[in-house]
């Protein structure tokens, strides 16, 4: 704790243990309910509406209750940093109950290493077990915003980063460094980045203010190809007779783990000459189970210190672990609306000559309508959205995810329908100029100001410019 050129105490907001952190935060509450309370009581007498009768009684147990998320947003957050490779039981005891009390938090988790051996031994890998554990558990609570990414990425989800500091309630960022100690001939970042490409440390974040359902909250977008098992990318090379080669190669958890020395052990090296067609690429044989894999040696390409490409073989275990590891990301996957078992399951049992019309959102189960219509009148069926005129200003509501934007500018011209989405309830309630406000802040780009209906409101040429992004 610093003083100020006043010889006041100034406090600190950092810890780097939930202990401390919590007992700065209780120590500081009686003060928070005070100011609380003061500012409370100000905003009403500002207003001329305190009333002593009324007002002085529910003021005098002010806080008794504890603060809601509105008041302590007026404070400081508390930010602990935290090592997922040196969490005790009693430290990961304590950050549960701050995620899961609602306290102001924001929570940063570093994990060095998510390739450590597995505690009970025979091999087995714990990859990603700490954090990984933590970061489903958090997402488990429902009200925690939840970001999982490897440092490599942290520049691309600036702004999610922004979204969870800004949240009113509790963050948790579970952030992969690559910073090994196993890992030492490569750079931090490109193991970091190999995490993501490998689904080995997937990106995904969890927002509760976004909306009601996981479509709207939970994203998995910012993966590299996500909506494939694993990313496939071009190889051009040249081969042992000079020749140009060139094939496409998918990154998966085995390509992570190969460059991990301590798991050599697992790869063995081909020479050409015993080069065969039982050997085939690792993310082929993940998919294969029992007899059908019996013929088929898991094989992947590798360079050497010299930049000369070998083919390698791979045991039978880190296979599994690459199983594991896929089913995993089918898992967030399918969280994040990517190939939704239930809207697949309804396709399939839809009746022949029936028309499945899916909610684009995320098709879960509750949005999914079969529509059993014979095929020639499935062109009958009307579009969502009616046809407009360019000049009318309207929301396209069936799209709309619940981000508060609109009405927080002004709930008097926008308001929520019984399925919580925005139309524009009164034009006359408000200003063009809030509704093209409205239209920039839109996080899906579902509101059209059209044209303005008073000729007279000021800056209108500026406005209808910005408009037009939104026609």
């Amino acid at each position: 704790m610093n003083e100020s050129s006043a010889g006041e105490e100034c406090y600190s907001f950092v810890f780097d243990d939930c202990d401390s952190a919590l007992k700065a935060y209780h120590e500081r509450f009686p003060e928070a309910i005070e100011l609380s309370r003061a500012v409370a009581i100000g905003e009403l007498e500002v207003a001329g509406e305190y009333d002593e009768s009324k007002h002085d009684q529910l003021f005098a147990s002010f806080g008794s209750d504890g603060l809601d998320s509105t008041d302590l947003g007026m404070f400081p957050t508390y930010l602990v940093r935290l090592n997922a490779d040196q969490l005790e039981a009693h430290e990961r005891e304590q950050l549960f109950d701050i995620l899961s009390a609602d306290l102001p938090f924001k929570i940063l988790v570093q994990s060095d290493d998510i390739l450590e051996p597995s505690t009970v031994g025979d091999g087995h890998l714990a990859f990603a077990l700490h954090s990984r554990g933590l970061a489903s558990q958090a997402v488990g609570l429902t009200g925690v915003f939840v970001l999982q990414a490897p440092s490599s990425s942290l520049v691309e989800v600036r702004e999610t980063i922004h979204d969870g500091l800004d949240y009113l309630g509790p963050t948790l960022f579970s952030v992969f460094s690559g910073a090994s100690p196993a890992a030492s001939a490569s750079s931090a970042y490109l193991v970091s980045a190999a995490a993501r490409e490998s689904r080995a440390f997937p990106v995904f974040v969890y927002d509760p203010a976004t909306g009601e359902d996981w479509a709207h909250r939970f994203s998995v977008d910012a993966n590299p190809q996500a909506d494939r098992d694993w990313p496939v990318h071009p190889l051009a090379y040249e081969d042992a007779a000079c020749q140009s080669r060139a094939d496409d190669v998918s990154i998966t958890f085995v390509d992570f783990v190969a460059a991990d020395p301590r798991y050599s052990a697992h790869f063995a090296k081909v020479i050409p000459s015993e080069w065969t067609d039982a050997m085939v690429p690792v993310a082929e044989v993940i998919h294969l189970e029992g007899r059908a894999q019996v013929d088929r040696v898991p094989s992947l390409l590798m360079l050497d210190a010299d930049d000369v490409l070998h083919r390698v073989i791979v045991d039978e275990k880190l296979v599994r672990e690459a199983r594991r590891c896929l089913s995993m990301w089918h898992s967030l996957q399918e969280l994040g609306g990517i190939h939704n078992s239930y809207a697949e399951r309804a396709l399939a049992d839809a009746p022949e000559h029936a028309v499945v019309v899916v909610d684009p959102a995320g098709a879960t189960p509750e949005l999914v309508v079969v529509v059993t219509a014979p095929t020639e009148a499935a062109a009958e069926i009307p579009d969502l959205e009616p046809e407009r005129s360019p000049d009318e200003p309207y929301i396209e509501t069936a799209r709309c995810s619940t981000c508060n934007e609109c009405t927080l500018i002004n709930s008097k011209m926008f308001a929520y329908d019984e399925n919580q989405q925005a139309y524009i309830l009164d034009l006359n309630a408000g200003t063009y100029a809030q509704l093209v406000e409205a239209a920039e802040s839109c996080q899906v780009s579902v509101i059209h100001p059209g044209k303005p209906w008073n000729p007279k409101e000021p800056g209108l040429d500026d406005l209808l410019k910005r408009a037009e992004l939104f026609a």
